[in-house]
């Protein structure tokens, strides 16, 4: 019976269709679709608050601690958070036990990037044919997130204890030549940070004194941040340790303090 509720609600919530009345008490509607691979099917999960506000996205299914501080957030000031939903892991896989394919959904917002994704992650066959399929993800995601309307991006990730942070970023960091600038506030965790495409983002947060990197215009892999480069979308990437909820919720308090702040949408109208 549980079994045949829970398929039930799947359905009623399936794209595009917006599904009312959920638990909690703040959020006011949920659009739900779905994307298919091989043997392996990807949720997509936006959840409207009462007041409009920031929009977030969610990639990776395994990082909960941004998901987390972007709820108690919304459920205070309203918003929206849409999330990709696949089992609790960084990497998607499909196609085969043990998978025969494996990507990071940071990863495929162009071509290069996620064929590369691919040959880095799957195991033991070609990934020729299987670029064009994965790429439909990108799409799903954009069709719920809408970041052409928007008119930005704001993204929520984490990491784990000095295998990722600021320092990744500087001479000798596997990240090296991505940043164009970088601000490091001595008293933060490296391993918190706010990534931007914008430099009026960066020049703002690091006059708060906010860990901060600006993307350089050279960087070229298939992540969102270069997607929404090359696309004139400006884009935030509040990055955190695993854990550190608290930190992530006040970093997401500096960004809509300076989306209040900073006209950004008149970026490229007067040419940055």
């Amino acid at each position: 019976m549980l079994r045949l509720l829970l398929a039930l609600l799947a359905l009623a919530c399936f794209s595009p269709f917006i599904c009312s009345g959920q638990s909690d008490s703040t959020v006011i509607a949920t659009e739900y679709a779905y994307f298919d691979l091989p043997d392996k099917r990807i949720g997509i999960l936006k959840s409207i608050y009462e007041k409009p506000n920031l929009s977030f996205l969610v990639l990776h299914d395994d990082e909960n601690t941004g998901l987390n501080a972007a709820k108690a957030f919304c459920r205070s000031n309203g918003g929206s958070l849409t999330e990709l939903q696949y089992g609790n892991v960084r990497n998607i896989s499909f196609g085969g036990q043990p998978p025969r394919y494996a990507f990071d959904p940071n990863q495929i917002f162009n071509n290069v990037g996620l064929e590369k994704s691919l040959k880095k992650y799957s195991i033991g066959k070609t990934v020729e044919g299987t670029v064009k399929r994965a790429r439909g993800l990108a799409l799903s995601l954009f069709d719920v997130y809408k970041p052409d309307s928007l008119g930005y991006i704001i993204t929520l990730h984490n990491n784990t204890d000095e295998n990722f942070g600021i320092q990744s970023y500087q001479p000798g960091g596997y990240l090296f030549g991505v940043a164009d600038s970088i601000y490091v506030n001595p008293e933060m965790d490296t391993d918190d940070l706010i990534f931007v495409t914008e430099p009026a983002f960066f020049n703002y947060l690091k006059q708060q004194n906010i860990n901060a990197v600006l993307q350089s215009v050279s960087a070229l892999d298939g992540s969102l941040s270069v997607y929404a480069q090359v696309n004139r979308i400006p884009y935030v990437n509040i990055e955190v340790q695993h854990g550190h909820e608290d930190e992530h919720l006040r970093l997401i308090y500096v960004v809509e303090h300076m989306f209040k702040t900073i006209r950004f949408d008149e970026f490229y109208a007067k040419g940055k």
